[in-house]
């Protein structure tokens, strides 16, 4: 099942973020599953919002590639999509 998956990072500046996903950006694209990323600056940090093929692909992906590169825990959501469309 399609996962939104959103992620609040406490903390994390706008120049951070740029810096680790200038890194990541061409491995998240190439990860099987992944199918869209948008990012924006919230109250107190970043959200990361994603959309995955299935949990599962996120978590690994999550866990082996962005996890060891934040300074502080996460605050994640998922959420099954009951559609997904694009253009």
């Amino acid at each position: 099942m399609t996962v939104l998956v959103q992620n609040f990072v406490p903390g994390l500046t706008r120049e951070q973020y740029d810096g680790i996903a200038t890194v990541l950006r061409d491995k998240l694209i190439a990860a099987p599953g992944f199918n869209a990323h948008y990012a924006y600056e919230s109250e107190g940090g970043m959200t990361v919002v994603e959309v995955w093929e299935a949990a599962t692909q996120h978590d690994a992906w999550f866990d082996n590639n962005v996890r060891p590169n934040l300074p502080v825990a996460v605050t994640q959501e998922k959420h099954e999509l009951a559609n997904k469309m694009t253009a």
